[in-house]
């Protein structure tokens, strides 16, 4: 064995709860097999993963800094410290709080040792512990200690949690008790969301843990599973080569074993989980056979082989129907194909090492477009918030664009003018043309397409850029930004503009605001400008401007995105040969392509090293644009149409009527949150939900209420409803679990993928009379093969979990069949999108308007006029009325234990009696919630004030959003 270090550190221990894989513990302690270096052993760090590390430095450096200008940092030389030397150092230190950095000490070897022990397992040995932060607090007999951890990262992880689990264990004793108290807590200090290089450190992005939720599962895997994979012979290592191995020093051995003994990650992007999966339907199968292998086979061999015969598919799909059919999903096999042999191209691409292509129809990939803009982004991961640095945009037109340059470069801050070049030139050419040619922009990768729309918010958010590229950029690339725009502009103008014109005398420039807003003509006089207005409030409010919309959204929902993920679309249409994982050059080189393509590192060493960026970027671009003739070329090899859709024309509505700054930006962000939960729904449904609960439908009963169905749990999971569930929200999505891409069956998208979440979201179920249209606009396939569920209970019945559902759907809507398999997926509930934007429109135009002060965008602009009042005697009065409101409380509950019952309703519950005790000691209060029981905290609060004396009352402003 070479190069084991015989110990393990708390980095390692993290490392592992990244990778999940045993083998890396293994080989860190005891060393690998291989006798030569590998091209990814550490001493060969990338420019890029140096950058990714130099930025958990820098914020390191920044956050010390600033405790430092705080005066709570105590820094102790960087030596391996004993405890009674850190107990000096705390001691010597006289604050009542303090943070210690440059801590490194030797493990407790003994005391640990004495743990596995008594686990009955043999000791690991570990080597030297550095925190990066120790907090010391002064208490009246001794001190309170916690690890925290300062880590890079978006979110805490479990490899965090981990880690600073393990420093905690050990300094419990290093650091002497009853003097020294655990605070039985760690956290992890993230940096601001924004970049540390713009925003200070606070104590607001302490992610803390409890420990003891960690004490059961870290110290299993301590001194239970540790030790036991350690002791273990190598060749009994159960590891799996797959796409989260990459960045682990050990990757080329792994590679190199995958491939020569047929394991499951000679297979292309196979996570952990599906490993798993399929592992389980060997080891069935093993069991099932009663023939005995006289020579074993390997994973793939093991799988050609269940699938290659009929009477193995039926018996393992009658004795294991979930996880056979899991299994198919995962090797790209039709699901309803129960008694005839299949082959999966993913398991033939990794026998035959050819590429196979996946017998799926792919939705999200145009066959075909007039233009193609490809789109690279290169970020700085050493920079505090990670931003663009340079980008290049590629068009590939096969008509002629004579204003549009073939590559647009430049640095971050140009990529929303110069998108907004490319999108505006593109939409102005189009007009001149009998026929919309037809627009598609392109990705590489997930990160990109992420990095792309962070950057559009951001500088949404931001007041440098122009609105108009800023509303080009987001209408033309933000998914959905033209479902918001035709199913709540209408709502909100047709409101406003009756307001409008119900108002009495105008001037011209009030009709010209309205219609700015609107994207119409400003130009006429006030008559022409009035029937303007009142001609766009008809078509809002009559059948065709209805059907209209209803068109538009249909045509955008289950539809190809704006920007297409290209790696993603190549991972749904190719299989390729390669073992666990591949990228952008290793996709170029397998579809035929000679030359080099520059991958990631590369071009970040040429970032970094001042060489020409852009030309990499280029070269890359048209690498991507050359992957996508290759994709295409692949798949039409073939009989079938499996890429059905074709590229649409290019739009760029989205929905931006307010003008004030702040407003506008509220505007934004709203629209934003919604987007981002329909992106996620979307993703899933294109798929056919593959993570939904699976139910298998028993029978129906008669509910309190409605006719409730029992479904039991056949795979997934669910939350259990509220106890005190008084509504039926219908929140969730019921279909039949059929296999949409088998091209037996007929099916073109799954039914999720063509349900239209805002015609609906705001709408309370069963529907009524008024309602109900908006219902009837859903897509007929929606109508047919969908019903709307509501969970009313989740209980345990014997061996099973039984599920309780209410549906609602369409008359003519699927029937429940006993035994049959129905997945359960989320749809998007809000009632709240098209008050809160209706709220913003009328404050916006009530600002121009009218010559007052609006509290809410006082709130923004000076919060330091609600500031309390400067009586001295303030401070007094508050706290007097607080404690008059808790007085009140206990008499009711008092009451309310004598049996009185009015006094009942008027116990507030524990978050009503905290906004209740804020409201009583400020003189504004904003309080978010939900709909229910805020009209009586209102009661309670104006009933108080009305029983104290006229002088001492507190001006209450309330504003409650139900």
């Amino acid at each position: 064995m070479v190069g084991g270090k015989n110990t393990l550190s708390a980095t390692n221990l993290a490392a592992y709860h990244h990778f999940n894989c045993d083998l890396y513990l293994y080989n860190t302690y005891h060393g690998t097999a291989q006798q030569t270096p590998s091209k990814s052993t550490p001493n060969q760090v990338s420019e890029l993963s140096r950058a990714q590390f130099q930025r958990g430095i820098d914020w390191e450096t920044r956050l010390l800094s600033w405790l430092n200008e705080q005066q709570l940092l105590l820094t102790v030389p960087s030596v391996a410290l004993r405890g009674e030397d850190l107990v000096e150092n705390i001691l010597n230190d006289d604050r009542d709080r303090f943070f210690i950095s440059g801590i490194s000490f030797a493990p407790p070897q003994d005391d640990l040792d004495r743990l596995y022990i008594e686990a009955g397992r043999e000791p690991v040995k570990f080597g030297v512990a550095k925190p990066d932060l120790l907090e010391i607090r002064r208490v009246e007999n001794g001190f309170v200690w916690k690890v925290i951890d300062a880590k890079a990262s978006k979110s805490a992880k479990t490899s965090h949690q981990v880690q600073i689990y393990f420093y905690t264990l050990c300094l419990r004793y290093l650091l002497p008790q009853p003097l020294f108290q655990p605070a039985n807590t760690a956290s992890i200090w993230l940096p601001p969301a924004h970049g540390f290089d713009l925003y200070s450190p606070s104590f607001d992005d302490l992610k803390t843990i409890d420990t003891s939720l960690f004490h059961f599962p870290v110290d299993d895997f301590l001194f239970r599973h540790l030790p036991k994979t350690l002791s273990q012979p190598r060749n009994a290592i159960s590891w799996h080569f797959n796409p989260m191995c990459k960045g682990c020093p050990f990757t080329s051995d792994c590679k190199e074993q995958s491939t020569k003994q047929g394991r499951l990650g000679s297979m292309s992007n196979i996570s952990f989980g599906e490993a798993r999966v399929l592992k389980n339907l060997i080891e069935s199968w093993h069991e099932c056979s009663s023939s005995d292998l006289k020579h074993p086979l390997t994973d793939i061999e093991d799988l050609a082989t269940i699938f290659g015969k009929g009477e193995n598919v039926q018996k393992l799909t009658s004795a294991y129907p979930i996880t056979m059919r899991k299994a198919k999903r995962i090797l790209a096999l039709p699901a309803r194909n129960r008694m005839r042999p299949t082959t999966s191209p993913i398991i033939e691409a990794s026998r035959t090492k050819k590429i196979q292509v996946i017998q799926h129809r792919n939705y999200s990939c145009p066959r075909r477009e007039d233009i193609s803009v490809v789109i690279s982004l290169l970020q700085d991961p050493s920079s505090p918030s990670s931003d663009i640095v340079s980008f290049c945009i590629s068009i590939f037109s096969s008509i002629t664009l004579p204003s549009v340059p073939s590559v647009l470069q430049g640095d971050g801050f140009e990529l929303v003018s110069s998108l907004a070049f490319v999108i505006e030139t593109i939409l102005l050419h189009q007009e001149k043309l009998p026929t919309l040619p037809s627009t598609q922009f392109y990705v590489w990768s997930s990160a990109e397409h992420s990095a792309l729309q962070t950057h559009l918010i951001n500088s949404a958010l931001a007041s440098s850029h122009i609105t108009r590229d800023i509303r080009l950029c987001i209408g033309a690339l933000a998914q959905g930004a033209s479902l918001l725009q035709t199913t709540f502009q209408p709502v909100l103008l047709s409101g406003v503009l009756m307001d409008f014109l119900s108002k009495g005398r105008r001037v011209k420039a009030d009709f010209q605001s309205i219609l700015d807003r609107m994207g119409l003509s400003t130009e006429g006089t006030i008559n022409q400008l009035k029937q303007r207005i009142q001609d766009e409030l008809q078509k809002y409010q009559s059948d065709a401007g209805r059907q209209e919309a209803e068109e538009q959204r249909r045509k955008e929902i289950g539809h190809i995105p704006r920007v297409v993920v290209l790696k993603r679309e190549v991972e749904r249409s190719l299989a390729f040969p390669i073992p666990g994982f591949w990228d952008l050059p290793e996709c170029a080189a397998m579809l035929g392509n000679s030359e080099d393509c520059p991958s990631e590192e590369a071009l970040f060493d040429a970032y970094v090293t001042g060489s020409s960026v852009w030309k990499l970027l280029e070269d890359r671009n048209k690498f991507v644009y050359e992957i996508l003739g290759s994709l295409r070329r692949q798949v039409s090899t073939n009989e079938s149409h499996l890429f059905v859709n074709i590229a649409n024309p290019l739009s760029a509505y989205f929905m931006d009527i307010c003008r004030e700054e702040h407003l506008r930006k509220l505007f934004y962000m709203q629209q934003f949150e919604v987007l981002a939960r329909l992106s996620e729904l979307w993703k899933a449904r294109i798929d056919g939900c593959p993570e939904a609960p699976i139910l298998e439908y028993s029978d129906t009963q008669q509910g309190r209420q409605r006719a409730e169905h029992v479904f039991y749990l056949m795979s997934g999971s669910l939350d259990t409803p509220a106890s005190e569930k008084e509504k039926t929200m219908f929140d969730y999505l019921l279909v039949k679990d059929d296999d949409y891409d088998d091209p037996d069956s007929g099916n073109n998208l799954p039914v999720e993928a063509l349900f239209d979440d805002l015609g609906v979201s705001g709408l309370v179920f069963p529907l009524n009379r008024f309602t109900r249209s908006r219902w009837e606009a859903q897509h007929a396939i929606v109508q047919k093969g969908l019903l709307l569920a509501d969970i009313r209970d989740i209980t345990v019945d014997g061996s099973r979990t039984k599920v309780t559902l209410q549906t609602w759907g369409s008359g003519n809507g699927i029937r429940l069949t006993k035994g049959t398999h129905y997945r359960l997926s989320p749809r998007l509930v809000d009632f709240n999108i098209s008050k809160v934007l209706s709220t913003l429109f009328e404050l916006d135009l009530r600002r121009e308007s009218e010559d007052v002060a609006i509290p809410f965008l006082q709130l923004m602009l000076d919060p330091k006029s609600f500031k309390g009042s400067d009586d001295p005697d303030s401070s007094k009065i508050q706290a007097a009325f607080r404690q008059t409101g808790t007085d009140l409380q206990k008499l009711f509950r008092e009451l309310t234990g004598l049996g009185v019952e009015p006094a009942t309703v008027l116990v507030l519950k524990a978050s009503q009696n905290r906004a209740a005790q804020h409201i009583l000691g400020n003189r504004l209060t904003v309080i978010w919630g939900p709909p229910g029981q805020l009209i009586m905290l209102t009661y309670q609060c104006q009933t108080f004030t009305i029983t104290q004396e006229p002088e001492r009352r507190i001006p209450l402003l309330c504003r409650f959003y139900d």
